[in-house]
Order: C-alpha cells, then sequence, then structure tokens
C-alpha cells in the first residue's frame, strides 16, 4: 500500500509532535533554584585593579539534588559595568536547601582613576544553567535542546579598602 505524501507529512507532524509532548512532558516539575548575594571580599587589591570575591546563596526548593553548570555574570557599581565573566559554579544544589559557592570578580582600574576606597553598594545580575533529573533531561541538555536556567540580580556592599561585607 502507497501513502501519499501529504498522508506522510502528516503521520511525520504526529510523531514530532507526539515525542515533543514527550520530552517536555519528561523535563517538567522541577522549580527553578534562587540566587541570592550572600559577602563579598576584596581578596587582592593592586594599583591597576581589585578582586573581589562574591559568595552567593542558592536555594533549591526541589526534592532532588540540581547539577550547576554554568554562571554568567555582570557586576555594576555606581551603575558602570566593571565586570562580566562565565564560569562553572562547580557546584551541585542539595535538595530542599541552601548552600553556597563563590565567584570572582577582577575589576581593572582605568588610568587616571584612584582606586575605590570605604564601602560601595554593586549590582550583581546574570543566569544559571542547570540541569534536571533524569536520562531525557541529560540528552537535550547535551544537544543543546532544553538548558534550563534561572536568572537572577541582587544589591550588596563591598569594602574597598579590604574585609568582608555581608548582608
Amino acid at each position: 500500500m502507497l501513502i501519499s505524501s501529504t498522508e506522510c507529512i502528516r503521520r511525520l507532524f504526529a510523531a514530532s509532535f507526539a515525542l515533543g509532548a514527550l520530552a517536555l512532558g519528561g523535563c517538567s516539575g522541577y522549580s527553578s533554584p534562587r540566587f541570592s548575594v550572600a559577602s563579598a571580599e576584596v581578596v587582592e587589591r593592586t594599583e591597576t585593579g581589585v578582586v573581589v570575591l562574591l559568595t552567593i546563596d542558592a536555594t533549591n526548593e526541589n526534592d532532588v539534588p540540581l547539577p550547576l553548570r554554568e554562571i554568567e555574570y555582570e557586576m555594576d557599581v555606581g551603575g558602570r559595568r566593571v565586570f562580566s565573566g562565565v564560569r562553572s559554579p562547580e557546584a551541585t544544589l542539595r535538595s530542599n536547601g541552601v548552600q553556597q559557592f563563590t565567584i570572582p570578580a577582577a575589576i581593572a582600574i582605568e588610568p587616571g582613576r584612584g582606586l575605590p576606597t570605604g564601602v560601595g553598594e554593586f549590582r550583581l545580575s546574570g543566569s544559571v544553567t542547570y540541569l534536571t533529573p533524569g536520562a531525557l533531561a541529560e540528552t537535550l541538555f547535551d544537544a543543546g535542546v532544553r538548558q534550563p536556567e534561572a536568572s537572577f540580580s541582587d544589591t550588596g556592599t563591598v569594602d574597598w579598602d579590604g574585609g568582608q561585607t555581608e548582608k
């Protein structure tokens, strides 16, 4: 029995739709993790710049651990972008809990501008890509089809003269 090209396309579309629904249905049901700034500390200071170590609180309200794959982030001081970067958080968020990880921000000082002093406010924003449980979710993640991410934006203070500031 021969199938017409219209019937073949219809069957192919139906199969693709069913596969897509199955794939998305197998990955849903998890809430996104939340991220906030816990503290900031100047860990290195030279005439040409400073390195700030940012400690991030990561909250996972799911009953399963969530591996974090990548964090893309920006730091603004005084309304000016002073750092942007991409790193691996090298963390898996435990289920139903809060844990911390750290990320650096290396801030170059422009010629003619002095090093910042005192305590100042900053804004940290970005997104974190994470992996939900299951073989299908991992396959879709690795293929670049489904890579869930959680955006964040928070403010904090940093003591530019050294020392740690906490929220």
